[in-house]
């Protein structure tokens, strides 16, 4: 199953394939967070694929949330064509796949965080990026989160019927003021640079990719001017943080590249 959210945007040809996928154990959120995330990418870019069941709650979401206007929204774009995998469950699953993605998301409930050190050997051994999510997360679970030696988190989401329902109706969930951007955060760049430093890695080619935390929309929209006048390309992410707002992420143009061994060390 797959389905294709996209504009007529000209030359896709030039956007860099972006794959990420949402591997785990059966009933532990997998689809719904598969589903969300790509819900979120078919309001802020033009270029969305989505893979296994998680299309199923697309294809009726994609109609209603991807709209021209949002995509051309102000929050920007980083030039990359998306593809979302919602992988059937298990581990053998993911050793099948891995070598197909550029990052993968373990979802887990609390109970099952004992069960992501399988996928995470599978990720060490293909030479993939590999984050944990958390469903139906509960504040009694915060010591044993905290204390949870594997992949680093991405993101928890807290136990909520309404989310169930949605997915069993079909239907992306409505988190309220809950982002799921912070997934695609770690998945491009989990390392935060200050703006100076980002600027000068993109300039040298030392990274494709670089992640500011910025402390208000207002510095975020500063920042994403300076990258674009640099001839970057560059879109600000939300997230739940309390200690600032967002972030914005710049993604050095391939056409401007001028070291194309960083390939062998950096993300696209």
């Amino acid at each position: 199953m797959s389905s294709i959210i996209a504009e007529d945007v000209g030359p896709t040809s030039r956007r860099v394939p972006y794959r990420i996928g949402f591997v785990g154990e059966r009933n532990a959120g997998k689809t719904t967070v598969a589903s969300l995330v790509a819900d979120r990418l078919s309001t802020r870019t033009p270029v969305v694929s989505v893979v296994g069941d998680a299309a199923d709650v697309v294809g009726i979401a994609g109609t209603r949330a991807g709209t021209e206007s949002d995509r051309a929204c102000v929050d920007g774009d980083l030039g990359l064509a998306w593809e979302v995998h919602d992988l059937d469950a298990g581990v053998d699953a993911f050793a099948r796949n891995a070598a197909s993605l550029d990052a993968a998301f373990v979802v887990t409930t609390p109970d099952g965080l004992d069960d992501v050190a399988a996928y995470a050997r599978v990720a060490d051994e293909r030479g993939v990026d590999v984050f944990t999510v958390v469903t139906r997360f509960g504040e009694s679970d915060r010591d044993r989160l905290r204390a949870f030696d594997g992949p680093d988190l991405a993101e928890y989401f807290y136990e909520d019927p309404a989310i169930a329902s949605a997915i069993d109706d079909g239907a992306v969930p409505d988190l309220d003021d809950w982002t799921v951007e912070a997934i695609l955060i770690e998945a491009l760049q989990p390392d935060r640079d200050d703006p100076e430093t980002a600027l000068e890695a993109l300039a040298r080619g030392t990274r494709r990719t670089v992640n500011v935390e910025v402390v208000d929309r207002t510095t975020g929209d500063d920042l994403l001017e300076r990258f674009r006048e640099a001839g970057h390309h560059a879109a600000y992410f939300r997230c739940n943080c309390r200690c600032h707002d967002g972030h914005v992420l710049a993604r050095r143009d391939p056409e401007t590249e001028r070291d194309p061994e960083t390939a062998a060390t950096d993300r696209v």
